[in-house]
């Protein structure tokens, strides 16, 4: 098997591979960009005058205002982060999520059923003609299309039939005991279905109606239209694999 490294040997000799002759030891600067004056000064020493008044009367004015009504104003801390934090922010949300398995057996059972009839399926807004009757489908009576119904087959056994009513299991009322005793050994209200119980474990995410097809950006519809330009002009497809 022939080696993949090269080797020195297998350098000529004569070959002068310490350094690029057209640039020198500092680099390649004769590359670099010229600098043009910028006509005024930059990076000067600036007086230090303090904060300004008006920034001082309203820090004034805030700690007035927050001890007439007995609460700490907190905007950017991390308490407020945490108290004005949206928890949907926080889910990696599916923009392209996959279809049903359904929907995908419905697709390919179309696929397959117009390539074996040679046919196209084209679905479109059906517009009827004034003297096409619409009222009713002379193949059903006024009763419907009872001829479609699946025929009913005794079931060999009888359904609702009258049950008696012997109230509330024993077990059942054992267990409300129980939960009664244990909530006033805890001096807790077990809450569970209830109006707070839901607007405590609410998730807020859940309200919010994400869009699952967002418009692509300017600069991607831009490209893809660059692309497809390029492309005509040149009479090839770039295929991406």
């Amino acid at each position: 098997m022939p080696s993949l490294v090269q080797l020195d040997t297998d350098i000529d000799a004569t070959a002068y591979v310490h350094s690029d002759p057209i640039c020198s030891s500092a680099g390649c600067t004769q590359y670099k960009h010229k600098k043009k004056e910028l006509g005024y000064k930059i990076n000067y020493s600036v007086p230090n005058f303090g904060r300004d008044h008006d920034i001082n009367d309203n820090f004034s004015s805030l700690s007035l205002a927050e001890g007439m009504i007995g609460h700490q104003f907190q905007i950017g801390t991390a308490a407020s982060k945490e108290k004005w934090h949206n928890p949907a922010k926080d889910v990696d949300y599916n923009f392209n999520p996959a279809l049903d398995g359904d929907v995908i057996s419905t697709i390919k059972n179309l696929g397959d059923t117009e390539k074996n009839l040679g046919h196209k399926w084209v679905i479109a807004d059906v517009q009827l003609d004034a003297d096409v009757n619409v009222d009713s489908d002379p193949i059903c009576s006024s009763a419907g299309c009872t001829q479609y119904k699946h025929k009913k087959k005794p079931l060999g056994y009888k359904i609702n039939y009258p049950v008696p009513n012997f109230g509330v299991d024993t077990d059942i009322i054992d267990n409300h005991a129980s939960l009664e005793l244990a909530e006033g050994m805890k001096s807790h209200k077990l809450e569970l279905g209830t109006e707070a119980s839901k607007a405590k474990w609410h998730n807020p995410a859940k309200d919010v109606d994400y869009n699952f097809a967002p418009k692509l950006d300017g600069d991607i519809i831009t490209t893809n239209k660059n692309l497809a330009d390029t492309e005509k002009n040149l009479g090839h497809h770039w295929a991406l694999a």
